[in-house]
């Protein structure tokens, strides 16, 4: 048990016996908190929806929490924001007092703890598992991370140092649970090629690109028009993404966006339909993975500017694909394929994790072969049974099982 986790509890006693608390007045939280055998989850943004998924279903199809199992999964949203946008803003933090600044947002890892920072994005997360369980502020309060990259071979060799020496004293076990892909989206009438190739798209967003005309094989309606390159925000998991997928187009180098370049939320339709220049939408192009496409497909995201509506009555206004479209076609030969890349969804956890006693009262399986591990092929992790890659599915991701041990990204 944490040192917080104890100073919480014996300072909820000591106010219960003097009367300052009364039997039932306990602290309240405003969301539910993980119990102690609750498993938890941090990291990717990208990831958070089909893990949402993956744990409490989706329309008709049930997650593993429907159950009625005792013990239940828990993945927190890496944005504090369903929708998957970036943390909000407060004047107040801003050096003038006037603009937003960021707002960390937190979250309770357990029940009976102290918040603490909202791990947002997969390294954040994966930062955060490495260093759960030798600090005051975590005691394996937090079971796996979300990521779409692969631990390196310096934080494997970090996790397995000895708690005392700050490590987890266990290697990081990865398993591969979805593919998703990244495509580039436009507007649905639109002055971009049918085709842009990732050489294209490393000489827009560095600036060398301007109009469409200097895109070698341009098929558009308007080559001298000025190309509107919009791309996530820093520190979103969608701007990580695209880049590191443009790297092996400039020599194996990172991109250097140009200051022309346009931030916007990542994952929004409205980055390129709530543009308000007839000209900018024409030309705008922003980087939009097919999970989310989906997502937003299937009605699954109701827009955020609208006030909740009480009465059943009456429907609450989606967000749509309405106005954009990706472009995932291309021709061969001369005019070459258009750009995406196809990413990976992974679970990290403590390798130890698969010692554990069985997680459910009754069952034989601890929570990682339960949820996630193959557990020698049967019986199937949930994230491998029909049920789990159905909700994937749902989620707009291709179910890829793959169970990699102790694998690392190489660097």
């Amino acid at each position: 048990m944490s040192n917080r986790r104890l100073a919480v509890g014996a300072s909820l006693l000591a106010a219960v016996i003097a009367g300052g608390l009364a039997a039932g007045q306990l602290p309240a939280n405003a969301d539910a908190a993980p119990q102690p055998q609750d498993v938890v989850g941090v990291g990717s943004d990208v990831m958070q929806n089909a893990l949402n998924f993956l744990s409490d279903g989706f329309g008709v199809d049930p997650g593993y929490n429907s159950a009625g199992n005792k013990n239940r999964l828990f993945s927190f949203d890496a944005t504090g924001d369903a929708n998957g946008r970036k943390a909000g803003t407060d004047p107040a933090l801003s050096p003038d007092g006037h603009t937003s600044g960021a707002l960390n947002p937190t979250i309770i890892l357990r029940a009976g703890t102290s918040p603490v920072q909202r791990p947002n994005g997969g390294s954040v997360g994966l930062a955060a598992l490495l260093a759960d369980g030798h600090t005051n502020n975590a005691d394996d309060e937090i079971n796996f991370a979300r990521s779409p990259n692969l631990p390196t071979a310096t934080q494997q060799t970090n996790a397995q140092k000895t708690v005392a020496n700050g490590g987890l004293g266990s290697a990081l076990h990865s398993v591969q649970i979805a593919s998703d892909v990244d495509y580039i989206a436009t507007a649905t009438t639109t002055n971009a090629p049918s085709h842009l190739t990732g050489t294209d798209l490393v000489n827009i967003y560095n600036g060398t690109y301007t109009t469409w005309s200097q895109v070698p094989g341009y098929d558009g309606s308007d080559g001298t028009a000025t190309i509107k390159p919009l791309i996530p925000l820093t520190g979103a998991g969608m701007r990580t993404i695209f880049l590191n997928g443009l790297k092996q187009f400039n020599g194996g180098n990172a991109v250097t966006v140009a200051a022309s370049v346009t931030q916007v939320q990542q994952n929004d339709p409205t980055a390129i339909t709530g543009l308000t220049s007839a000209a900018d939408k024409l030309n705008a192009i922003v980087p939009f993975p097919l999970g989310r496409y989906t997502e937003l497909g299937n009605g699954y995201f109701l827009n955020p500017d609208t006030a909740y509506n009480a009465n059943p009555t009456l429907a609450e206004t989606p967000l749509t694909t309405a106005g954009i479209k990706l472009i995932t076609n291309g021709t061969t030969g001369a005019t070459p394929t258009a750009w995406s890349v196809t990413f990976p969804y992974y679970i990290i956890f403590r390798d130890t994790a698969l010692n554990d006693a069985p997680w459910q009262p009754g069952g034989t399986l601890n929570w990682a072969q339960t949820l996630f591990a193959s557990a020698g092929g049967s019986p199937a992790p949930f994230v491998n049974t029909a049920p789990g890659k159905a909700l994937l599915n749902d989620a707009g991701v291709t179910p890829t099982y793959n169970d990699l041990g102790l694998t690392t990204s190489g660097s």
